[in-house]
This record gives C-alpha cells, structure tokens and sequence, in this order.
C-alpha cells in the first residue's frame, strides 16, 4: 500500500498533531495513520477501500489495532518497520504482537530497552508488558563454615550433621534428625568445595542460573509453588523473596509468558526471564503496565 499524500490546510493540522512526513505543503501518511484517519472521519477516503490495500502488509491487523489503541491513549506515534516510536509523558518504543507469536531473546537483546510489548489476543484485547533488561544483585554470601558430610540418595543429598550450619547459610533444609540439599545446592557448594559430589544435576543451563544467581548475593530456592524456576531472596530469607526466575530458550511463547507475568504481579514480586547464550546469563525483567 502506498503512502495516502495530503496536502494543503488539513496536511497542516495533521502534521501539526504528530501525522504524516512532510514535504512542502503536503504529508504523506503510513497505513496505519491512514487508516485511523479514514476511520476517524477526519480524510476522505473509505476505510474500507484502505484496509483492503493494506492486506497484503504482514501483520497489519495486528499493527493497525495497537496503533489505534495508543493514539486513542493519547499518544503521538512515529511507524518505524516493525514497530511504534511513542510520545506522551515520556518516549517509549512499541512492538505488536499477537498472543501466538513468540518472544524471541536474541532478537530483543539487540533493542533499546526498556521497550514496551504490546500484545493483541484473540479477542481483540491488548496487554501491554515493559520489557528491560536487569542486573540481579543481593547482599548475601554466606557458605557454611565447615565442610559438610553429604550423601546422596535419589536426587538429594542428606546431612546429617552440621544441619544447622548449613541452613544458618540458606542452603538445605534442617529436618531435625537430618537435614537435605537440592541438586543445585549441592553442586554449587561442591564447586566451593564444602561438599563432595559424584554427580551434575544434568540441567545445565538451570544450575547455570542457579550458579549466576548465587554469585550476585542472592539466596535462591525453589520456585514450584509459583509455578516457575526459582525464587530469589535479596538479603535474608526473613523477608519475602524479590524475585521470580523463570528460564526461557531461543523462542518462548507468549502465552507461557503471561501466565508467569499474572502470577508475579499477584503476589508483588519482580519477575525475571533468564536466557542463556555462550553459557552467559541474561535477564529480562517482565512487568505488566498500563500505558
């Protein structure tokens, strides 16, 4: 679809409201702007007619109802390729998206952050997510002061000495008569030396998380009960846990996404996307906003 030019006293006001590019005394207007015009009344040709040239545009129902979305918000949007520079309160970059596409890590990392996903369902609804990408750090490193007697049976390892030592460091459970480590806890106290271990845990890129988490001064546990990888504490296990971890790979879908984003936002914690590339951890934090 090519641009829709207009020119004269209506180019003016147009432009003068964050429409079209200039040229002399006339704009030219991308198919989205186009067509919320069109829509709006305020130029003369038929939406029907626009939206039917713009067709053939990738994703355009998608891109059109975002773009709708935000100028009704109030927002003054520039179309650049496969996304929305915004204007409001503050300049935000805006990327449409459908409910089955897939968040692509890589492709992200490359952006200016924070940006904003704008994601359209099958109702027609959208959700807006602020995506940016974030640096964990606690104030916790302690390790257990002597070298604990472990064993493993099944896939934990069992003290049963020292219990109280060990869980004083955040690490295990103290059960009374004995005390048990997760696999990761007892591969990473292993790489310090503080336990004897025969095997990996075999989840590479978890441990790989569990490992980066631990070195920023972060106490990290199980997060199965929120329904994702782990949760990570900042300064002691004596107040509630900061964070939400859960891994993501080369494509993840949007749906598993928003899912872990209703869950940290229901229980007040900030959730974190950890994508793994050259064995390098990276974070990207996830929270639901109201543009």
């Amino acid at each position: 679809m090519q641009a829709v030019k207009i020119c004269g006293s209506l180019a003016d006001k147009l432009f003068s409201r964050g429409f079209g590019k200039r040229d002399k005394r006339c704009i030219y207007l991308s198919p989205e702007e186009a067509l919320y015009l069109a829509e709006k009344g305020t130029i003369k040709e038929e939406f029907s007619i626009l939206i039917e040239k713009a067709a053939s545009i990738e994703n355009f129902d998608i891109r059109y109802l975002v773009y709708r979305d935000l100028r009704d918000r109030g927002y003054v949007l520039t179309v650049v390729n496969e996304h929305f520079e915004g204007r409001k309160n503050y300049s935000m970059s805006f990327y449409p998206l459908s409910d089955m596409d897939f968040f692509e890590p890589s492709k992200f990392m490359e952006k200016r952050m924070p940006l904003i996903l704008s994601i359209v369902d099958g109702d027609g609804d959208i959700t807006y997510y602020m995506v940016d990408l974030y640096e964990p750090k606690g104030n916790f490193n302690q390790l257990p002061e002597r070298k604990l007697a472990a064993k493993p049976y099944g896939k934990r390892y069992f003290l049963f000495e020292d219990m109280e030592d060990a869980e004083k460091s955040t690490y295990g459970k103290n059960e009374g008569v004995f005390g048990h480590l997760s696999i990761f806890e007892a591969q990473y106290l292993g790489e310090k030396g503080i336990i004897d271990v025969k095997e990996r845990s075999g989840n590479e890129n978890e441990y790989l998380i569990y490992r980066d988490l631990r070195e920023r001064g972060l106490i990290v546990k199980s997060g199965f009960k929120y329904g994702t990888l782990f949760r990570a504490y900042e300064n002691s296990m004596e107040e509630h846990s900061k964070y939400l971890v859960h891994l993501i790979h080369e494509k993840e879908e949007l749906q598993k996404i928003s899912r872990a984003v209703r869950v940290a936002h229901g229980v007040r914690k900030i959730l974190l996307l950890a994508y793994i590339k050259n064995e390098k951890v990276r974070y990207f934090k996830f929270s639901w906003v109201k543009p």
